[in-house]
């Protein structure tokens, strides 16, 4: 492949990157096989003489995106736990009332 498909590469894992920033789980997905896809393809088309630094840059810039995941993922989960413990608080409540 050429710079171009790298330039692309890097294009496509900023766009996942922005997917997951807006919460487009369904867009980052997508995005993600495609990238996979076409990294696979820059592999082998380059070996045995692939470009080491334009794949650890790669490598640097997927690795940011998959923190940004497991960030999100976190935050994701802290909402839905405040929600449960809401519930939980609410329900209790209620029951506290209906006793009386």
């Amino acid at each position: 492949m050429t710079e171009a498909s790298q330039a692309a590469l890097e294009s496509e894992l900023a766009a996942i990157g922005a997917a997951v920033e807006s919460g487009d789980v369904e867009d980052a997905a997508e995005r993600m096989a495609r990238y996979d896809t076409a990294l696979r393809g820059y592999i082998e088309t380059t070996t045995p003489h692939a470009p080491v630094e334009v794949l650890r840059e790669l490598l640097r810039m997927q690795n940011a995106v998959l923190l940004q995941m497991r960030e999100r993922q976190a935050s994701i989960g802290e909402i839905l736990r405040q929600s449960q413990r809401q519930a939980t608080a609410a329900n209790a409540y209620s029951a506290a009332e209906s006793a009386l």
